[in-house]
């Protein structure tokens, strides 16, 4: 006769969770809560840091037009950039509107040129001003081209450098 018990399983105790299993959950759940808090400080004591660090980027904004570094003023929209070598001259040419009036970008483009070391000419027009920069000797030219254009203005900027081969 066959012995039911011998078909029965045996109950296991269970296993004791590994500490290490703990230890790193814990951690985990650290680490998060540390995140957040992190997050919100940064939030909550340091609100305009996004805000100066784009300043920053505006006051050093810059493009190659050409070959020439022109200032971006901010909040441009470019519409066309072309650029072209003949020779030892590179010249190039952009076009960009802005919602602010004539005499602010005027203003911008005479003080950042100003700025940047080189001789500064202005002309009036009837519906903006040209300003135009000189530097390296001659070499370097920036004629900036600001007209009305609607409730903001039209801008366009033609760069001439001659490249000095040694």
């Amino acid at each position: 006769m066959v012995s039911k018990r011998a078909f029965a399983p045996e109950a296991t105790p269970l296993r004791k969770l590994p500490n290490f299993w703990i230890l790193g959950g814990i951690t985990y759940i650290l680490v998060l809560a540390f995140a957040m808090v992190s997050w919100w400080a940064y939030r909550h004591y340091w609100p305009n840091g996004d805000a100066s660090e784009r300043a920053l980027d505006q006051k050093s904004a810059r493009i190659t037009v050409g070959s020439v570094w022109i200032p971006v003023y901010p909040g441009a929209i470019h519409h066309d950039m072309t650029s072209s070598t003949s020779a030892d001259v590179t010249q190039g040419d952009l076009t960009f509107h802005s919602d602010d009036a004539p005499e602010k970008l005027i203003a911008f483009y005479r003080e950042r040129l100003r700025k940047a070391n080189l001789r500064v000419t202005f002309t009036k027009t009837d519906t903006g001003g040209i300003v135009q920069a000189v530097g390296d000797r001659a070499r370097t030219i920036a004629t900036i081209t600001i007209s009305a254009a609607g409730a903001g203005s039209t801008v366009q900027v033609h760069t001439r450098a001659v490249e000095t081969k040694p």
